[in-house]
């Protein structure tokens, strides 16, 4: 294998940490919170487990994304690869107290958050193009796949006991040799050269449009992860089921991210979005109507197609009017924006669901996906007015 696959290949290995942070602990939670029920409110802590990364990597986001324009940020990935092994073993070691496994959890945000942003900051600086729209659509495809993986052994581990799960987070062992070998930061120096010509027009109303749908997809996304799990066990599925359900979402995502450069070369960045958010609002409207365990299943996989379109086309959309050099700022700051929705979605759509239940959530999830859908369109007619056609056109 040559050495720009290899650096290819654990780029993309380090960006499946990010699934194995918080999604793997999903079929665990039902006995998670039986263990902790002594405690008040030991649901909302149990899924807290899941959501706080979210919030702390919303907060070290934009720090991470100045470090890493301004320093090697290989040796950043390669400290949060470590620290993500360590938060790892160390939930398991603390799983007699669900404080300490909180505070490990948000151990494990610092640690997704180095990886997240300086990961795809150095793929957008190895990649341009065409290029790093497959990229994209591999990583997320890679995401999926783990994902697919990770949840499959975490249901059977659950099923021993909830605490096995945090053993998969040993996997990133793995990954860190093969870092520390063939992914090489580009020299800083070759956009250091360029500081005093900074674009500074990037930071405009397209730019908080993509924060926006970040912040969107992301609180959709655990819409579903943080839920479904607790629905399906009140339906009388096990963690082996729970875990395989979930598993044939990302499975979904996973298999359209794969061909995302074809969609692409077919459409363009917003109509693939536009395209993408019906497909999930679809999906939810599915999911609301259903009780089946192969109805569930399906709308699942529809979801997942949907969002298999969303998640790599955003990042592309950013880095195509963000310039090299700027590209670590503007991702810490959309990553805050995706891990505020993962700590809000606890939050806000737990007392939804115990007032509304689960189906018809779901349908006013649906809902308002389509009215999101309707505000970018306007937002969209309005900045083709308002931006130079350079940005128009991305």
């Amino acid at each position: 294998m040559s050495h720009s696959r290899l650096t290819t290949c654990f780029l993309l290995l380090a960006s499946t940490m990010t699934v194995l942070a918080s999604a793997t602990l999903a079929p665990a939670l039902p006995a998670m919170t039986a263990t902790f029920s002594h405690i008040d409110n030991a649901a909302f802590w149990a899924q807290m487990t899941l959501a706080l990364p979210g919030l702390i990597i919303a907060v070290c986001a934009p720090l991470v994304g100045a470090l890493v324009d301004k320093f090697n940020s290989q040796k950043l990935l390669i400290s949060g690869l470590a620290l993500f092994l360590v938060s790892g073993v160390l939930g398991y070691i603390w799983q007699y107290s669900i404080w300490l496994i909180l505070f490990s959890r948000a151990l494990m945000g610092v640690a997704v958050a180095l990886i997240m942003v300086s990961g795809t900051t150095l793929a957008g600086r190895y990649f341009e193009g065409p290029r790093f729209s497959n990229y994209m659509g591999l990583q997320a495809a890679f995401g999926g796949f783990g994902g697919v993986l990770f949840l499959s052994v975490a249901g059977f581990l659950a099923e021993q006991h909830w605490s096995w799960v945090f053993a998969i987070y040993s996997l990133s062992l793995l990954v860190l040799p093969g870092v520390l070998l063939w992914v090489k930061a580009p020299e800083i120096k070759e956009y250091q050269g360029q500081a005093a010509n900074r674009p500074k027009g990037w930071m405009n109303k397209t730019f908080i449009l993509c924060c926006a749908l970040a912040l969107v997809e992301i609180v959709v996304l655990y819409g579903l992860t943080l839920h479904l799990p607790f629905h399906l066990a009140e339906l009388g599925h096990s963690a082996s089921t729970i875990g395989l359900v979930i598993a044939a979402f990302l499975l979904a995502m996973a298999s359209v991210s794969v061909s995302y450069g074809k969609v692409r070369s077919l459409l363009s960045v917003k109509q693939t979005h536009v395209f993408g958010w019906i497909i999930v609002a679809l999906g939810f409207t599915l999911l609301s109507f259903v009780n089946g365990l192969s109805n569930i299943t399906v709308s699942g996989l529809v979801i997942g197609v949907g969002l298999g379109l969303v998640r790599p086309n955003l990042v592309v959309w950013l880095f195509e009017f963000v310039p090299p050099m700027m590209r670590g700022k503007a991702m810490g700051i959309m990553t805050t924006c995706y891990f505020s929705g993962q700590f809000i979605s606890p939050l806000v759509f737990e007392p939804a669901i115990l007032a509304l239940g689960f189906e018809v959530f779901c349908l006013v999830l649906a809902a308002l996906i389509a009215l999101v859908i309707c505000l970018a369109i306007i937002a969209n007619f309005k900045l083709t007015k308002s931006l130079p056609s350079r940005l128009v056109d991305n």
